[in-house]
């Protein structure tokens, strides 16, 4: 590959990485933390893509570049050379999606195909929930108590929730949510059945008010607990889509 092409997709990468980390695109794909990480790769790959672009400027293409057109091997193949240079804009299609269309979030189809649906918890008994009526709670903190504290802490409390809808294949619908340990490729989903709610399209966002009921399984990973809704309002995509 040219020196001046390397030059270009390294100032190209960077400007990607800059693109989506200066706003809040990049919470699509890793942890908020990962911010200001994300913003020093970017400065650099565009400093080092504009460095080796000025040296080409000043000093001209590599000495392969310069190869005399006079030996006959290299006119021995009417296409072939054209190729090395050709196969290394390819590159460049990551990018292109990046600046023309940035992938959403995770959302359903991620949710839908996770098995795994309530890690075990270091500590058996869940604390008791703090005052409030409803009480504000993540939909993995939910799961947690429900599947695991067999839904001790939950009892008699009105809990509020916001992600967004999975069907079930089985019927109804799962209030879904992903969280991450770094980026979205070891995003882990939380769902949960819920009862008595009307049917939305999948990805709606929602924030939903109910309690606890028994069913659904406990003391597995594989668990889904119930939630008897009493309230649902659809509500915009969370600047973080994660938890």
């Amino acid at each position: 590959m040219r020196r001046d092409v390397q030059a270009v997709i390294l100032i190209l990468v960077g400007g990607a990485v800059l693109r989506i980390s200066i706003g809040d695109t990049f919470l699509n794909y890793v942890k908020d933390v990962m911010k200001p990480f994300l913003i020093a790769s970017g400065v650099v790959l565009v400093v080092l893509g504009v460095l080796a672009l000025v040296d080409v400027l000043r000093h001209g293409r590599d000495d392969d570049e310069e190869t005399p057109h006079d030996e006959p091997h290299e006119h021995d193949d009417g296409h072939g050379h054209a190729h090395g240079p050709r196969a290394a804009w390819l590159l460049l299609v990551p990018v292109l999606a990046i600046f023309l269309i940035a992938p959403p979030a995770l959302g359903a189809y991620a949710a839908a195909r996770d098995t795994t649906n309530a890690i075990q918890p270091r500590v058996a008994a869940a604390p008791p929930l703090p005052p409030g009526d409803p009480v504000t709670v993540t939909v993995s903190d939910y799961v947690g108590r429900a599947v695991w504290d067999e839904g001790r802490s939950l009892e008699g409390r009105n809990v509020q929730m916001t992600g967004f809808v999975t069907p079930n294949p089985e019927g109804g619908w799962w209030l879904s949510r992903l969280a991450l340990a770094c980026c979205a490729a070891d995003a882990l989903a939380s769902k949960i059945q819920v009862l008595d709610a009307p049917d939305l399209p999948a990805n709606t966002w929602v924030t939903v008010t109910g309690t606890w009921v028994p069913g659904g399984g406990t003391k597995s990973d594989t668990a889904i607990p119930l939630l008897q809704v009493s309230d649902l309002v659809e509500v915009p995509q969370p600047k973080n889509p994660y938890e």
